[in-house]
């Protein structure tokens, strides 16, 4: 959905209401989620910020914003598609990573919104993908002590993973360092869409039956009733927007045992005097063994201190079965966010994969616009 907004006016309740049901699907047994996500996306925020203002200042030809007509976001043809480019931002800095592209997952032209499983191999690494030889820092040293030598290779792996989840850091990123809340002002210069609603709902398969047939089937549903009533105000023109996300829970179907069968060295165990070194907790597979040996393209690494952060993945059956609801991740390459097409469409029976939804978005916004004068 999308509204615009105008400065000085203040949103003082949004009301959500809305039906979600899916095409059938092949597992019984395994929940889905459905979310919202409403966001405050001022032109500024958008990329074609100077244009944009440059229209509202000095009337400024937008011709160049002209797209083709698009479905999935309404767009006709001619007008300007602030519902794709309020998307884009929306993706941009709050479903990617960085360096990743706004159609890094995509299905039926659509941005695909990452697995969000988060376990033992979530710093799986390819040993082939080791760190620069550069300094993060003035005066950081990654010559190791002569005692623990014998982990020079973990620390170079421990250093990709870091490196791995590094951003360029902002200014309000600085102040943070300090305890500090940037002031408003820097924060709008970020051109960071503002999430003001984050709604998440879970639901389990039901059973039905085909009533041509007699065949039974199973699919998720959802009624969804949610509201925001905190006061939000608007300094600047722009668009409330909001995005839906269906996200099934998954498996990862090319792990092939829980990550706690391997606490079988000293090390694993993270020893309380190695505490002040995580690269220690690193761990070396062959690509012959370990929980992703089927995969991997050659060895790799994981850390054993994900284990204890974020958990395991526990199954009883193979992976291979029709219905568990498992997709082909980590790849061969470690990489773990984003299920294929294939992937999706593999949960649903047939060719119809799809989840659809009805509902509306009410907002109440204290405006100085309060009638329609053309009546």
């Amino acid at each position: 959905m999308i509204a615009p907004v105008l400065p000085g006016e203040t949103m003082q309740n949004l009301l959500l209401q809305a039906r979600v049901v899916t095409d059938p699907i092949k597992s019984p047994l395994v929940g889905w989620w459905t979310e919202y996500y409403f966001f405050y996306v001022k032109l500024r925020d958008l990329d074609d910020r100077d244009t944009l203002t440059d229209m509202l200042v000095t009337n400024a030809s937008v011709a160049g914003l002209a797209t083709a007509a698009d479905v999935p976001t309404n767009h006709r043809g001619d007008g300007i598609n602030f519902s794709l480019k309020c998307l884009e931002r929306v993706v941009d800095e709050y479903f990617r990573d960085d360096g990743e592209a706004f159609l890094e997952g995509a299905i039926d032209g659509l941005p695909l919104a990452a697995v969000d499983v988060h376990d033992f191999t979530d710093s799986a690494i390819l040993d082939t993908a080791t760190a620069s030889s550069d300094d993060e820092l003035p005066g950081e040293n990654p010559t190791l002590p002569a005692h623990m030598s014998a982990f020079s290779d973990h620390y170079a792996h421990w250093e990709a993973m870091r490196d791995m989840q590094l951003t360029a850091a902002t200014f309000e990123d600085w102040l943070k360092a300090f305890g500090v809340a940037a002031p408003r002002e820097v924060r709008e210069e970020n051109h960071k869409p503002e999430l003001i609603r984050y709604v998440r709902e879970w639901s389990y398969p039901s059973n039905t039956i085909n009533p041509a047939d007699g065949a039974p089937s199973s699919a998720v549903s959802w009624s969804v009733a949610e509201r925001a009533d905190k006061d939000r105000f608007f300094a600047e023109p722009g668009f409330v927007f909001g995005v839906t996300v269906a996200r099934p829970k998954v498996y990862f179907g090319n792990v092939e045992a829980a990550g706690s069968h391997y606490l079988d060295t000293p090390y694993a165990w993270l020893p309380a005097v190695l505490h002040s070194d995580p690269y220690t907790s690193l761990r070396k597979f062959t690509d012959t063994e370990g929980p992703l040996a089927a995969t991997a393209t050659g060895a790799y690494w994981i850390d054993i201190r994900d284990l204890f952060v974020h958990g395991d993945q526990y199954v009883n059956f193979a992976m291979t079965a029709t219905d568990d609801s498992s997709v082909a991740l980590p790849t061969a390459g470690m990489s773990r966010n984003y299920a294929t097409s294939t992937d999706a469409d593999a949960l649903f029976v047939g060719a119809a994969n799809k989840i659809k939804q009805d509902g509306r978005v009410d907002l109440r916004i204290l405006s100085r616009i309060a009638e329609d004068t053309s009546l």
